[in-house]
């Protein structure tokens, strides 16, 4: 269009005689038309460079993902990845991380792990639908791995001249993703009479029906719930995501059954769908997280205590602090590799009693049985974010904890005798007074045992080898920050002792059978009101028995136990009993929706462990295109 407009303007000009001045016309409109043409040109090469660059952009975020996800499948498929990293990267260095990671080497070497200008960066596949250039680079953190099982990883991705850094906190999959998880769905044989077979409802193997447990109208569920076996729904509500490992579904199109019963569950989130089984972590594995000899796994040991173990928790001034009775304890830390006695007694798991000092000389150790100790355990402390373990008293004669049979603590004064001062118990005031002991919930003198109370300000897990006693409210001070793990590797109790008023004293060598009885514990609402009658912040595991409430089937009508974290256990574990409460409890269980990017530190996990990316954040770009470092 304007060459034809410029040969119109030429032909005009030659029908005049000014030749002079159809000249310099003819000049000023090619300039002109020259002008506007490098303009159009220039117009559409910027828009061409812009629009690569915005591409590159693009491209070099998503080629950053890629570094995440192909570290993500790295740490699944082998765990001990973690450990790997460049201890001169930036990040791992301002992170401290640099005496916990080392580079691979020999046919293991990573290229993503360059730092330098010059450097390595790994390939995006070309299965990712990204460039044939796009790579990716990435920085590794794992100072709180040995804690909290999280890991925080820095990916840099580069296409052309173009990068851009994301940081991502990749954590296991664990337990504490539920509200409430199940392995078997029906009563602990070793806990209840009923001889319920250790196998899946939906694999065929038929069970007693005294086996079965149902969840009722009155149950509250706020937070994912998952079962490995069939969920018996005859009630309740679930506000969020329910799932279940059975794969069969009835006759109504349900993974769920309604056995023996009828009502109608609410499901917010949709009926329950099927989703893979989860498995059980191995038994002891977190006694190695009390030991001194092995810095590259465990860095930061905790705390151990021996035998039937109090810890009370309280608040002072703005501080935590656990008062602790474990007159068994000798020492609270363990070196199997080193020399006798094999075993420490750091100063902030408290003082061990002298096993030959009297009971004054024992005055404010953790032997005192009166007093006990109380040990600081807020942040500055090395409990804090840590391990307290509480085992059995050990039978092999190397173990620095062993003590003969003939032996007791407080030079050999200590009797394994409860609250009355004749009959059997722990020595350390259980059972209480006329309590009616049940076979299945023993109070022993020599096993891992630890009875909890109180308002904890910490960040903590307590794993014991026996039973966890959940004796009293047990919250915490801030409820942000604050945070428990409770493991009863034998069972997880809500302590509610019923107490024999005919006859008393009771037990005795004639009075051995109650012929009437009552509650002993004041709740801390009542059951009309509609408030929580037990109160309980943890995230609660039984990883081969149950969470329970001690005689749910005979003890009144409470009310409410709330549960805010999680609570999982390899078989069901009653609370009452009844379709609208006729003893025990109802539930109203929440989920602490912190559990799903931090679980409680040193919390066990299952032994088939996944790894997800629980966030992920741009943050400043960490190399240039030529691979110097920018930060």
């Amino acid at each position: 269009m304007m060459i034809a407009l410029l040969h119109r303007r030429l032909r005009r000009l030659r029908a005049t005689r000014d030749r002079g001045v159809a000249l310099a016309m003819v000049v000023g409109i090619a300039a002109v038309l020259l002008l506007l043409v490098a303009t159009t040109m220039s117009f559409a090469v910027s828009g061409l460079v812009r629009s690569n660059h915005d591409s590159d952009w693009d491209a070099a975020m998503s080629a950053a993902f890629a570094g995440i996800g192909e570290y993500q499948g790295r740490l699944t498929n082998d765990p001990s990845y973690q450990q790997y990293g460049n201890p001169s990267s930036p990040f791992t260095i301002a992170n401290n991380s640099q005496g916990t990671v080392t580079l691979p080497t020999g046919a293991n070497a990573n290229p993503a792990f360059g730092i330098t200008a010059g450097g390595s960066w790994a390939t995006v596949p070309l299965t990712d639908g990204l460039p044939a250039n796009a790579s990716f680079r990435y920085e590794v953190d794992n100072s709180k791995y040995a804690s909290n099982g999280i890991l925080h990883i820095r990916a840099t991705g580069k296409v052309d001249n173009v990068t851009r850094s994301v940081v991502a906190n990749i954590k296991q999959t664990g337990f504490t993703n539920y509200v409430y998880f199940t392995d078997y769905e029906e009563l602990d044989p070793a806990l209840n009479s009923g001889n319920c077979p250790k196998a899946y409802a939906w694999s065929g193997t038929s069970r007693p029906a005294t086996c079965l447990i149902n969840f009722i109208a009155g149950d509250t569920f706020d937070g994912q719930v998952h079962s490995n076996d069939t969920l018996n729904i005859c009630g309740g509500t679930f506000k969020q995501k329910v799932t279940t490992a059975n794969p069969n579904r009835n006759s109504s199109g349900n993974l769920y059954t309604q056995t023996n019963c009828s009502g109608t569950p609410v499901f917010n989130a949709g009926a329950p769908q099927n989703s893979a089984l989860i498995t059980m972590p191995p038994p002891q594995a977190q006694l190695d997280q009390v030991r001194t000899d092995i810095p590259a796994k465990v860095p930061v040991p905790g705390c151990l205590y021996t035998g039937p173990t109090k810890i009370t928790f309280s608040v002072s001034g703005g501080t935590g602090y656990m008062n602790v009775i474990s007159p068994w304890t000798k020492y609270t830390e363990l070196n199997p590799t080193g020399s006798s006695p094999f075993g420490s007694k750091p100063a902030f798991c408290g003082t061990p009693g002298s096993p030959t000092g009297t009971a004054a000389a024992n005055a404010g150790t953790l032997a005192d049985t009166t007093n006990g100790q109380t040990i600081a355990i807020g942040s500055s402390s090395q409990i804090f974010n840590n391990l307290v373990y509480v085992q059995s008293v050990p039978t092999n004669s190397t173990d620095p904890n062993y003590w003969a049979s003939s032996a007791s603590p407080i030079n050999n004064t200590l009797k394994c005798v409860g609250a009355d001062g004749t009959s059997t118990g722990n020595g350390l005031g259980y059972p209480i007074a006329n309590e009616i002991v049940s076979t299945y919930s023993p109070y022993s003198c020599s096993a891992g045992d630890v009875f909890v109370q109180g308002t904890m300000h910490s960040a903590m897990t307590i794993n014991a080898d026996h039973f966890a006693w959940i004796t009293g409210k047990l919250v915490y001070s801030d409820p942000a920050n604050d945070m428990l793990g409770l493991v009863g590797a034998g069972a997880v109790w809500v302590w509610d002792p019923q107490v024999c008023t005919n006859p008393t004293p009771f037990p005795t060598r004639t009075n051995t059978t109650c012929s009437s009885s009552k509650d002993y514990l004041t709740w801390e609402a009542t059951s009309s009101s509609g408030n929580c009658a037990r109160t309980i912040n943890a995230a609660i595991l039984s990883n081969f028995h149950s969470f329970e409430v001690q005689n749910y089937s005979s003890a009144s009508y409470a009310g409410y136990l709330c549960v805010t974290g999680s609570i999982a256990q390899e078989y069901r574990g009653p609370v009452g009993t009844g379709g609208s409460g006729t003893t025990g409890f109802l539930k109203r269980y929440s989920y602490d929706t912190r559990l799903l990017n931090s679980p409680p530190p040193k919390f066990p996990t299952p032994r088939t462990t996944s790894y997800t990316v629980a966030t992920e954040i741009e943050v400043k770009t960490a190399f240039s295109s030529t691979g110097a470092p920018l930060s």
